[in-house]
């Protein structure tokens, strides 16, 4: 096994993804950005945009009046109404746009221009207005209400953005080792509480709970429930329950379902901080003292963070005890010195995290599509690395809590291509489905097999001067040649693959979570199987 490393180059891939400006420059654009409310209509126009199963069904779209791919078609079609003389209401900025659109020979379908000219001809509707949060939890000061709000053609967002609007429940699962007083954790609970956090219907084991819809019990409100609150800190403190989000459980739950985490399995977690699946997969593979997890992370003080969550999560000893602690670049992580690859490689890679927009609010404001594009690349080069790593029978389950295909299908079909080509005829790897009998009455989405690529034109010292009113465009380009040819800094496995081998990848078996149907936060698993 590798011994620990410090990385003394090791950065945030996240902050990373961010850069490509001035010190300066970016310190003033961010401020804008963060001021104006800008990430939160990108993040709108960008979702409206993906076709139906990214982010809302064919219900959503059939029950919403406009879409922005309605409105796009209607741009382009012989309506009789007159449309405003260009550059007739706008800022300088959006004229300096309107001007260099109209030289360039690219097409591009922007749909907050299209947005834009359609709100001339389309009269408010008091509907959207009322279209938020639960009434229990609603808040009209929301920024993402209030964006939404002024989007007319983003209805079939509305139960996609009514979940994101609102607090994300409490949830943590009951752990099983022979340290923690389960049973007596559960019959108070059951007692007391039932009314505030229940388990959730889809788990057998009854060990997964998660707050009731009518309490709107969350992490930010379990203080004005002091006994609750008392009971949890410490159950947590003796190992009894670990605080983990349902979304964070799926690998590792699928990973044991597979039966790929056994008692005595050799586990790796290659991107572990801050730690939940670590533990989560410790409970299971420390069994008989013989098991182990690497817990791999590329930052140096993220590392040390995890090993203070192992220390402090109230596991016995005996399980701790059996946790590596490694500091690689998880892209390059070395073989293990004996040869004997991994059974199970958990692969939660660093991403966007718009799934978490209920429990962070430092993400939206901030957003743009340019950071999952740019995560990419590094999101793909760790995910070849674990399929290199994990042993022929073994499995790899690769995650993100983003729902941007372009971190999530994108990665897996390239990863997927990339192994075939290297096995020739025969395949290497595999993608397997998400077991029917595991959490019964979940409810989950495929994978989708079409998606939008786009990139954000802000303008950026135009908008800043201008002031507030105008938030650049989200434009998408059709493949790779469009948007270089554009001067967008690209790769050609952002965008789907090609219809002749859709099939051959199965991007199917892809699970997406979306927050809207079990009342989490979004989450996207894709399981693979080496094959040889």
């Amino acid at each position: 096994m590798p011994k620990r490393s410090r990385n003394p180059s090791s950065s945030n891939p996240l902050s990373d993804a961010r850069k490509g400006v001035g010190i300066a420059q970016k310190k003033t654009i961010d401020l804008w950005h963060r001021k104006s409310g800008a990430g939160y209509h990108l993040f709108l126009e960008y979702y409206a945009s993906q076709p139906r199963g990214v982010v809302a069904d064919a219900a959503d779209f059939e029950g919403a009046g406009n879409t922005c791919t309605t409105s796009v078609q209607l741009m382009s079609s012989n309506s009789k109404a007159v449309p405003p003389k260009v550059g007739a209401g706008m800022s300088r900025a959006a004229k300096k746009r309107q001007k260099k659109k109209a030289k360039t020979s690219t097409v591009k379908e922007s749909c907050a221009e299209a947005t834009s000219i359609a709100n001339e001809f389309v009269p408010v509707d008091d509907e959207i207005s009322n279209i938020s949060a639960p009434a229990s939890n609603k808040d009209s000061s929301n920024p993402l209400i209030q964006a939404f709000a002024s989007k007319l053609n983003h209805r079939h967002l509305a139960s996609y953005v009514t979940a994101l609007a609102s607090p994300l429940p409490l949830t943590f699962r009951i752990r099983k080792n022979e340290s923690s007083s389960t049973e007596e954790l559960k019959e108070t609970l059951a007692k007391q509480y039932t009314h505030h956090i229940t388990p959730v219907s889809y788990d057998p084991s009854k060990s997964i709970y998660q707050s009731t819809k009518s309490s709107g019990l969350s992490k930010s409100t379990l203080g004005t429930i002091p006994q609750l609150k008392e009971l949890i800190v410490s159950a947590s403190t003796n190992g009894s329950i670990a605080r983990q989000e349902i979304g964070s459980m799926l690998p590792v739950l699928a990973l044991k379902h597979v039966h790929a985490i056994t008692p005595g399995a050799k586990c790796l977690d290659l991107c572990a901080s801050p730690g939940s699946k670590t533990l989560q997969a410790l409970e299971i593979v420390a069994q008989g003292g013989k098991g182990r997890i690497i817990a791999n992370d590329v930052h140096a003080g993220r590392l040390d963070s995890l090993k203070d969550a192992v220390s402090r999560s109230g596991l016995p000893k005996h399980y701790t005890s059996r946790v590596t602690y490694t500091n690689y670049d998880a892209s390059s992580f070395p073989p293990p010195k004996s040869g004997n690859l991994f059974d199970a490689i958990i692969c939660d890679v660093p991403c966007s995290g718009d799934g978490t927009i209920r429990k962070d609010k430092h993400i939206l404001p901030m957003w743009t599509p340019g950071v999952s594009n740019e995560l990419h690349r590094l999101q793909l080069q760790v995910l070849n690395r674990a399929l290199t790593l994990v042993k022929v029978g073994g499995f790899v389950c690769y995650s993100t809590c983003s729902l941007n295909p372009v971190e999530d299908e994108a990665v897996v079909a390239a990863a997927l291509q990339q192994v075939v080509n290297e096995g020739g005829n025969s395949r290497r790897v595999e993608l397997v489905d998400w077991p029917n009998d595991l959490l019964s009455g979940f409810i989950r989405r495929p994978g989708v097999v079409d998606w939008k690529v786009g990139f954000y034109h802000d303008q950026s010292s135009d908008i800043v001067e201008e002031g507030a009113g105008d938030f650049g465009s989200i434009s998408f380009y059709a493949n790779e040649r469009d948007a270089k040819e554009a001067g967008m800094d690209t790769n050609v496995t952002l965008w789907p693959p090609e219809s002749s081998k859709i099939d051959e990848l199965h991007l199917d078996r892809c699970l997406r979570l979306l927050p809207q149907d079990n009342d989490t936060g979004g989450f996207f698993v894709a399981i693979f199987k080496r094959l040889k």
